[in-house]
């Protein structure tokens, strides 16, 4: 499935979200919104490491690995600028 990073944005805007760095022994960290995971993890140096953000919903979760969230963090970016 394609992703739209901007329409995932925007639909995960009130989802519970955690975003897990590569790294032995990192924590996971939880945020209210896929917009604040995004930003903590393009403040984090998500851009340049192994990477996975949870948006997690009452049936599922959906997972974004390290390439879906390079391209979150410039549609992150992008939206910032307008």
């Amino acid at each position: 499935m394609a992703l739209d990073p901007i329409k995932a944005l925007t639909d995960y805007a009130d989802a519970d979200c955690t975003v897990q760095f590569w790294v032995a022994a990192a924590p996971a960290v939880e945020f209210k919104s896929l917009k604040a995971a995004v930003s903590y993890a393009k403040d984090h140096g998500g851009r340049w490491q192994e990477i996975e953000i949870t948006v997690h919903l009452p049936r599922e979760d959906i997972v974004y690995a390290t390439e879906k969230v390079h391209r979150l963090i410039d549609a992150l970016q992008i939206r910032n600028n307008r």
